[in-house]
């Protein structure tokens, strides 16, 4: 016990490195490790960019986040997006929610057309998948930095499912001038390179807390998480949504077959003959 209240001992706290050189944490204030593996990581891409570049990436899941030096780290990102649990709707919980605002209108958001899976996303319109004819673009949403997703567990009710992972997935978004085919084409992608793994939350509160976190860069690792966290952004909601229930913003569109139909009846042929 001290002036600040009850806290436990530094006989708890545990620095360990790797085999491979990257760092675990068991005790109090592991969250500190992952703060500083995320500014070291932004220090290395400042030095030594990947080939093409467009940035370092910070991918997340977590219970809750209202760490302010992990907040500060993560708007300095080129692209981020961190998906939380589903908050109430108490005082308490729009306060928190307030408070974080400045790191949800983030101008640094994640580009669904980095990830496959998200290609043929797009917002919802009036409650239903967008709907595309010909001339249509495709849309290419930019995700904002904070998302939630789950259930709103009313007061007093039942508990519902919520997400309670403790990850963050760091790596680099590149661009290339030719498409698979060896095609001219704006393509840009995701490198997954280091990934964070404990059993912190991303709370300030958490850092008094006996917790375990670590780095690892094992491939296999790398692209489970990778899949993992790109399914949280296509279910996400955002920060503060309407709905109590697990209602995805993002919907694959929807293709108007009859006017496309229409369209190939009255423009096919003159496509089909070179000479027209």
């Amino acid at each position: 016990m001290n002036d600040a209240g009850p806290e436990f001992p530094a006989t708890f706290d545990q620095e360990f490195v790797r085999q491979d050189g990257h760092r675990g944490y068991f005790g109090r204030n592991v969250l500190k490790g992952l703060v500083d593996g995320m500014e070291g990581f932004l220090e290395e891409k400042r030095r030594t960019p990947g080939f093409r570049s467009l940035g370092p990436v910070a991918l997340g899941g977590f219970l809750w986040l209202d760490d302010p030096e992990l907040a500060a780290c993560l708007a300095r990102f080129s692209h981020t997006c961190v998906v939380v649990s589903k908050q109430g709707r108490s005082k308490r919980d729009l306060e928190k929610l307030g408070k974080l605002k400045p790191l949800a209108d983030g101008d640094n958001g994640m580009l669904a057309s980095a990830f496959a899976q998200l290609t043929e996303l797009d917002w919802r319109e009036n409650g239903r998948a967008k709907v595309l004819g010909p001339g249509s673009p495709m849309s290419d949403p930019v995700i904002p930095p904070l998302r939630s997703i789950g259930f709103r567990r009313q007061p007093k009710g039942d508990m519902v499912p919520f997400l309670h992972t403790k990850i963050m997935l760091l790596g680099e978004m590149w661009w290339h001038d030719e498409d698979g085919l060896g095609g001219v084409a704006d393509v840009i992608g995701f490198r997954p390179e280091r990934l964070w793994v404990g059993s912190a939350n991303a709370t300030q509160r958490g850092r008094s807390n006996l917790e375990f976190g670590m780095w690892l860069d094992d491939p296999q690792a790398l692209q489970a998480a990778q899949t993992f966290l790109v399914q949280l952004m296509a279910h996400s909601e955002a920060l503060d949504p309407d709905s109590d229930l697990f209602q995805p913003e993002l919907l694959p569109v929807d293709f108007d077959d009859e006017a496309f139909a229409d369209y190939a009846a009255e423009y096919g042929s003159e496509c089909d003959d070179p000479d027209a």
